[in-house]
């Protein structure tokens, strides 16, 4: 019984620390956290030129979408700064900014988190 109650007690731990405070965007079968530090997440937003035109579709504010840039794609990268810019959004800004995303081909929150 009590090797139950560890299982159920890891798997939470691990459900919760692979969750991310921002959005699983997933586009032609691959997926990254916006935020993440990733090397997977660079590749496809930054690297592809994507998140430029998911901003560029966006209503964002001009300083908001070069800050957001900024911090997912320079060499000032920072998911807790990417944290932070996505926990200040409104609601009508986080769905804007995901709004963009799928106008831009991609999915977003397809898995559990």
């Amino acid at each position: 019984m009590k090797i139950w109650f560890f299982i159920s007690i890891a798997s939470m731990v691990l459900l919760t620390s692979a969750c991310s405070s921002t959005f699983l965007v997933v586009k032609n079968g691959r997926s990254t956290f916006v935020g993440s530090d990733s090397q997977e997440k660079f590749d496809l937003l930054c690297a592809s030129g994507d998140l430029e035109k998911v901003l560029a579709d966006s209503h964002m504010e001009p300083a908001m979408k070069n800050t957001f840039y900024k911090y997912n794609c320079s060499t000032e990268r920072s998911s807790d700064k990417v944290k932070q810019i996505f926990a200040a959004m409104t609601v009508d800004e986080r769905r804007d900014i995901k709004s963009a995303f799928r106008k831009n081909g991609y999915e977003i929150n397809k898995m559990f988190c």
